[in-house]
């Protein structure tokens, strides 16, 4: 018995010294000039740090059905014309019913698993990112906070004959990941996607999201910030907790 209340009176001691040793590391953008920064630390700043995100854009299948206005619209398949979610299925097929017979029950929208896919978001005008070596910025970005989505939902843009121009099949769909693209702040109104760019060759469907930063821009006193987007039945969402983009002192977006 006296033994364990020992040992519970060291864990105690040691406690505070554990969080005060936690507190006073850095982490290498911190500790080390760019110069020195390793490729893989680069690596990981630009893959897995407080400026790039993990997040996941699910079906959201209560909207979808809350959308769906006559008996068999909205029923299809989560998905829709997305790649990769309707494995087998020809897009825009549709079984017909022989004249006379009843009618098949409306297909379901519950396939046994959920349609989603993982998506990292990047501060792309954070000064770390581009001192561990971002992709080049187009011009013109200083007013804005620029978030990059690499792995969202979008169809290989197709090879027109002869260097022909193509149609881009996203297009309805970037439309709505602008519109319903916002930075959401604590107890402040949100800030609405200004514009958005498409990638071209490997990075042709990676996003560049521009949000104005404004009269009154975003305080690391707000504590965190959040990445809302909301497109046709999908829905990503990732929070960045402003106190760890902080880079030499100041905010880092």
């Amino acid at each position: 018995m006296l033994r364990t209340r020992r040992r519970l009176l060291q864990a105690a001691t040691a406690w505070p010294a554990f969080r005060a040793l936690q507190a006073a590391r850095k982490e290498f953008w911190e500790s080390k000039d760019p110069a020195g920064w390793s490729h893989e630390e680069k690596r990981i700043l630009l893959g897995q740090s407080p400026w790039a995100r993990q997040g996941i854009v699910r079906f959201d299948a209560e909207r979808k059905r809350a959308a769906a206005t006559g008996p068999y619209e909205g029923v299809a398949r989560p998905g829709g014309d997305v790649p990769g979610a309707n494995p087998g299925v020809t897009p825009g097929t549709m079984a017909s019913v022989p004249i006379g017979e009843r009618p098949p029950p409306a297909p379901s929208t519950d396939t046994g698993q959920s349609v989603q896919f993982r998506v990292l978001a990047r501060w792309e005008t954070a000064i770390p990112v581009r001192l561990a070596g971002g992709p080049e910025m187009p011009e013109g970005t200083a007013p804005f906070y620029v978030i990059r989505l690499q792995g969202m939902p979008l169809l290989p843009p197709p090879k027109g004959r002869n260097g022909e121009d193509v149609p881009n099949p996203n297009e309805g769909l970037l439309e709505a990941i602008k519109q319903g693209s916002r930075i959401d702040r604590r107890g402040k109104i949100a800030i609405s996607c200004a514009h958005l760019l498409t990638g071209s060759g490997e990075s042709a469907t990676e996003l560049l999201l521009f949000f104005a930063r404004g009269a009154d821009p975003i305080a690391v006193g707000e504590k965190a910030v959040t990445l809302e987007s909301r497109f046709g039945p999908f829905y990503l969402s990732v929070k960045f907790p402003l106190k760890d983009m902080m880079y030499k002192g100041a905010l880092a977006l």
